[in-house]
């Protein structure tokens, strides 16, 4: 199925007659048994059906990125997970996150990387809560599991890459290095039709992100500036530029202007030349304020229209 397409359909899902993969964690290779509770999480009960399954969501659903599939080609590439050591090689600092739809998005000098659930570790949680057969509400919370780990097969490769993963607390503490390579096996040879499509992809750049949704959608996929300053100083050296360069065509053509005295072409050139460029100088001086005023506007809009008596 091609997918440089600006849809953004996603691929179909499989139907129950297809092979479906069995769950690569045995009970031999789990690492936490259960209790009352949902590892990790000594407030949400085992028997309370609905909190464990909106934590499962919370926890693995990147439902957003599975919505613009069609774009994540412009963002992305499949396969393209450099593993932890690597990312330090690339002067990268791994920024933890708790949103699934965050890990592996990066963003120049930052990668966002979301820890393992505790509940990810034991095979008895995953065959009551997490399969397709015992969860049928949340099917595709299978195939956001298997992806998720199967990313961690390619961040965590060396013994380098785990001691950094347990300084980051990525991994429970109670992983060791030779327990993670029998945990993990499992998940590395997985297929893209068994993860969820978000997870055919690898690292994303942020930056193409939030440009290619802001276009299609007309809102940024994340914000990453949450002030003005930060915000407009990223201006400063592309305005430079834009005028360094027109003050040096206007020098240019000021010189040539005064060497050919008679004219002709070459002075008709600059007479329309020059209005243009004080018209770009004009609109550029304007659109800063232009902009700034905009955002007011809109958070006050946003102020009024979300509004509500205190509960």
């Amino acid at each position: 199925m091609a997918i440089n397409t600006f849809s953004s359909k996603r691929p179909s899902r499989r139907s129950k007659d297809e092979d479906v993969v069995e769950t690569p964690l045995t009970e031999d290779n789990e690492l936490l048994s259960l209790g009352s509770v949902v590892p990790g999480q000594p407030l949400i009960h085992l028997d309370d059906q609905a909190a464990v399954g909106n934590f499962l969501l919370r926890e693995l659903s990147t439902e957003r990125l599975n919505r613009i599939y069609g774009l994540l080609f412009l963002a992305s590439n499949r396969g393209n997970i450099s593993a932890l050591h690597h990312q330090r090689f690339k002067t990268r600092e791994i920024c933890i996150t708790e949103q699934p739809d965050l890990h592996l998005v990066w963003y120049y000098e930052r990668i966002f990387i979301k820890p393992i659930p505790k509940c990810l570790f034991s095979h008895h949680f995953w065959k009551t809560y997490i399969n397709q057969a015992s969860h049928p509400d949340g099917a595709d919370l299978c195939g956001e599991a298997y992806g998720f780990l199967r990313s961690y097969s390619h961040l965590i490769v060396h013994e380098s890459d785990f001691d950094l993963a347990r300084d980051l607390r990525l991994v429970p503490e109670m992983v060791t290095w030779e327990k993670w390579c029998h945990f993990i096996r499992g998940f590395q040879h997985l297929r893209d039709r068994d993860v969820a499509p978000r997870y055919h992809y690898g690292e994303i750049r942020l930056t193409r992100l939030n440009f290619w949704t802001t276009l299609l959608h007309g809102r940024s996929y994340c914000r990453v500036y949450h002030n003005y300053a930060v915000y407009f100083a990223r201006f400063g050296a592309p305005y430079l530029f834009v005028f360094g360069a027109i003050t040096l065509l206007l020098t240019a053509m000021q010189t040539g202007l005064a060497t050919f005295d008679d004219g002709g072409i070459y002075r008709d050139m600059s007479a329309r030349f020059v209005p243009f460029t004080l018209v770009l100088a004009l609109a550029g001086l304007a659109l800063l304020p232009l902009l700034f005023a905009f955002f007011q506007l809109k958070e006050l809009f946003w102020f009024v229209y979300c509004h509500r008596e205190l509960s």
